[in-house]
């Protein structure tokens, strides 16, 4: 079952878009990755997926609700969560009252759910007075993907979680992630590290130049001259790989095995 479908879409800032014909989606316990060069539309890409940019063409569609032209407010109320790279914690505020602002989207049991989002992020529950703004760059990641699940959200979209970590934060991140998804949450991210991506995720999309160019496991990706995609060389398997994105290849969003 596909939890989240977003089918050639099309945004961007201005009258041109940065993205065209961006497809991608996620299943039950899936964690999805999103690689690219720089400037390849991923982050703009998560950003339409959950309507902060203009949709100009395309739809998304979430556990089968067609949502392309909600609002971002009516977008995570529906069951989306989006976590930005910079920005995903509010500094002067506390742990807990992060997490309390977490949950005005579904306001029944906030503290049960809090007590559930402690458990998956125990660093978080030692420090749940501390302001966010005294957390480590690792620890602000983590409170800014507890929050998101406070509204216990069918899928969350995260942007580059692990910029600017240290290898050891980068661990704990990804496996945070997909203790997520474990959980029954479906997971979309956009990693830079395409090893890590290729390690970690069920499913990988490629972007280039704000297109689709490949998806496929990580297995398939692996065998591909990745090097050559991301630095533009490879034009003759960019035109395959965006009909496999498109929809061809990963029709059935199967659910992964626990």
């Amino acid at each position: 079952m596909c939890v989240l479908r977003v089918e050639g879409l099309a945004a961007g800032y201005g009258r041109v878009p940065v993205i065209s014909g961006v497809a991608l989606r996620a299943g039950v316990r899936q964690v999805v990755a999103i690689v690219g060069p720089n400037g390849a539309g991923k982050s703009t890409a998560m950003k339409a997926t959950f309507g902060l940019v203009e949709r100009q063409q395309g739809r998304v569609l979430l556990d089968e609700q067609d949502i392309t032209h909600l609002p971002a407010h009516e977008v995570a109320r529906a069951g989306m969560a989006y976590v930005p790279q910079v920005d995903n914690v509010f500094a002067a505020m506390s742990v807990e009252e992060n997490l309390e602002l977490g949950g005005f989207v579904n306001r029944r049991n906030i503290a049960g759910r809090q007590a559930e989002v402690f458990d998956i992020f125990p660093d978080l529950a030692t420090a749940r007075r501390r302001k966010a703004g005294q957390l480590s760059g690792g620890q602000r990641n983590m409170l800014g993907m507890a929050r998101a699940l406070m509204s216990d959200p069918k899928v969350v979209l995260l942007d580059e979680p692990t910029a600017g970590l240290s290898p050891a934060n980068v661990d704990v991140v990804w496996s945070q992630v997909r203790r997520i998804a474990e959980l029954g949450t479906s997971v979309v991210v956009v990693e830079q590290n395409v090893d890590r991506a290729l390690n970690s995720s069920d499913w990988v999309y490629i972007l280039v130049a704000g297109r689709n160019h490949e998806s496929g496991t990580p297995a398939r990706l692996a065998e591909l001259d990745l090097a050559a995609i991301f630095l533009g060389a490879s034009d003759r398997a960019g035109g395959e790989g965006r009909a496999r994105a498109g929809g061809v290849e990963d029709p059935s969003c199967p659910k992964v095995s626990s």
